[in-house]
């Protein structure tokens, strides 16, 4: 009860100062060092699919900004996050690629979905652009989907009880290690972790879910009925039972796993530094839903998001000069269609939402 008296009085404190840092006279405020905001991690928090202005580190960025400083402060946003990005290259990733010769430290299209610079890559190139690592104030990440891979939390036939293991390891003790390696680095930098929107439901529209599948392996548009009229729908529903099944266990558990990698690290600490976000976005509202609040595979076949064009451009690049392929011949589709189950315009702006309630309830902000 008293360290929850202390947290809120800390609260209103927090509140008041910030009040006045807003309302202070510029002469003073322009003494003000910049604020400095980093984001660092895979394809949820670099906002796949959408144009900048809509995606929600960005949102919270001009929250922070227009609303928290005014003009009395100065924010500087920087982002090393992109899509495919994990928390460590694995064992065999780097070994295929020293043998194909691609650059694992080269920045390729954000949009393109390969797995480094990862995570841990991205924080050392932003540490070496700061002066100074302890004037960082604020690092938003997401982290560990990737590492499980996507794939495997929704098939079927992947063992329940290994995907248990890979969002332990990952989500669990390979976070841990990042957001120590992250407080470290970065020694007075509070850090947001967002969690996973999720994948599916029991609400999916089957004809919504079969498109993405057919979609990455060219089945014909004009034959997709063959496999989902009112016969084969009896067959798909157990499928798409099950997707939403294991989706359920990715968002149960990977929530579990990080949350209690971050109290392990606050617990080193006088005060938390580290707070979670969980998704705003839930299971109804997910892919192939009546109101989705992610970005599907349309009516045209295509996903409805906002970069396709783009991101079809910059894939077919990516994976030309590259030698190695993750997914193989498939990993230019993959590439294309990995806007899917991403939080669409509406879904990015509930995220924003709960990440600024959360910068509000912690005092993230001086």
């Amino acid at each position: 009860m008293e360290r929850y008296r202390q947290t809120r009085i800390r609260a209103i404190m927090g509140f008041a100062l910030a009040f006045c840092v807003l309302h202070m006279p510029s002469s003073y405020a322009q003494e003000l060092p910049p604020y400095e905001m980093l984001v660092v991690g895979d394809s949820h928090i670099s906002g796949q699919g959408l144009k900048e202005p809509n995606k929600f580190y960005f949102i919270v960025k001009e929250w922070i900004q227009n609303d928290v400083f005014g003009t009395s402060r100065k924010l500087n946003l920087k982002v090393k996050a992109h899509a495919g990005s994990r928390i460590n290259l694995h064992p065999d990733e780097v070994k295929a690629m020293k043998k194909t010769g691609d650059d694992m430290e080269l920045p390729r299209y954000a949009e393109a979905n390969v797995s480094f610079p990862s995570i841990r890559m991205q924080i050392a190139a932003a540490r070496a652009e700061y002066p100074d690592p302890q004037k960082v104030d604020l690092i938003m990440l997401s982290g560990c989907i990737t590492d499980v891979l996507v794939m495997d939390i929704v098939s079927p036939f992947y063992k329940m009880k290994k995907l248990r293991e890979r969002i332990r390891k990952f989500c669990g003790g390979s976070m841990q290690e990042l957001l120590g390696h992250i407080t470290a680095t970065f020694p007075n930098a509070k850090v947001v972790v967002v969690g996973y929107a999720p994948i599916a439901s029991r609400q999916s529209d089957l004809d919504t879910t079969a498109r993405y599948f057919f979609k990455i392996i060219r089945f014909p548009p004009k034959l997709q009925f063959l496999a989902t009229n009112p016969v084969m729908r009896q067959f798909l529903k157990p499928f798409r039972n099950k997707f939403a099944e294991r989706s359920d266990v990715w968002l149960a558990e990977s929530n579990r796993e990080i949350r209690a990698a971050i109290t392990k690290i606050n617990s080193h600490f006088p005060e938390p530094r580290v707070f979670y976000v969980e998704t705003p976005i839930k299971p109804e509202s997910s892919y192939g839903t009546p109101k989705p609040m992610v970005w599907e595979v349309g009516p045209n076949h295509e996903p409805n998001d906002e970069t396709y064009a783009e991101r079809k451009a910059g894939c077919a690049k990516v994976f030309t000069e590259m030698k190695y392929k993750y997914y193989g011949r498939l990993s230019t589709r993959m590439c294309e269609l990995s806007s899917i189950a991403h939080p669409n315009v509406a879904g990015s702006r509930a995220f924003a939402g709960s990440i600024k309630e959360s910068l509000k309830k912690n005092v993230l902000l001086p």
